[in-house]
């Protein structure tokens, strides 16, 4: 017999979510249990201001947009986008799932110290595996707003915006202008 450990399924990961501490939230990528504490100070300022500037007419009334609410994929995978979008044609009937099930429509990513690798490899990855049309990865402590769209199994880099620029017409909020020099703590 060999004494090689076996490999966990994407089930029973979902059951150690289940049981990490309230303070951490979890998340399973490709069979492996991803545990993260609470975002940092840069990583919540931006969130807050990019999910100001949707309700306030970035995201319009077409769309249902949540902070860090949990999506599980039908592969098992479960995730937490920092923002999640989805237009409300497709979410209506389930916008009080827990977790969601429809695929989003739109995701956001806020990139720190301790999720920059999961955020930029396997989780990007995933996503793209799950057909999400539209994925935002932001860097709050390099000021930095990319955003690409999905192009058969690839993710196509639409734009890069930074520091104090006012970004305009990115898909899917075509008609939004956000400021981002209001998204960055400065030292």
């Amino acid at each position: 017999m060999s004494g090689a450990l076996k490999k966990k399924s994407n089930l029973e990961l979902l059951a150690e979510v289940d049981r990490l501490p309230e303070n951490m939230t979890g998340e399973v990528i490709d069979g492996e249990l991803y545990a993260m504490g609470r975002p940092s100070g840069s990583h919540q300022n931006v969130e807050g201001e990019l999910f100001s500037d949707l309700r306030r007419g970035g995201g319009g009334s077409g769309w249902l947009i949540l902070p860090e609410v949990e999506v599980k994929f039908s592969t098992d995978e479960l995730v937490v986008p920092d923002l999640s979008g989805w237009r409300k044609e497709r979410i209506a009937g389930f916008e009080r799932q827990n977790p969601f099930t429809i695929r989003p429509d739109w995701v956001c990513e806020i990139l720190s110290d301790s999720t920059r690798l999961k955020d930029l490899g396997p989780k990007r990855a995933l996503y793209a595996r799950q057909g999400v049309p539209h994925l935002w990865e932001i860097d709050p402590e390099a000021h930095i707003l990319e955003a690409f769209s999905l192009s058969g199994p690839r993710w196509v880099l639409l734009g890069m915006w930074s520091e104090n620029e006012v970004a305009s017409g990115i898909d899917p909020f075509p008609e939004a202008q956000f400021d981002l020099g209001r998204w960055w703590l400065r030292t």
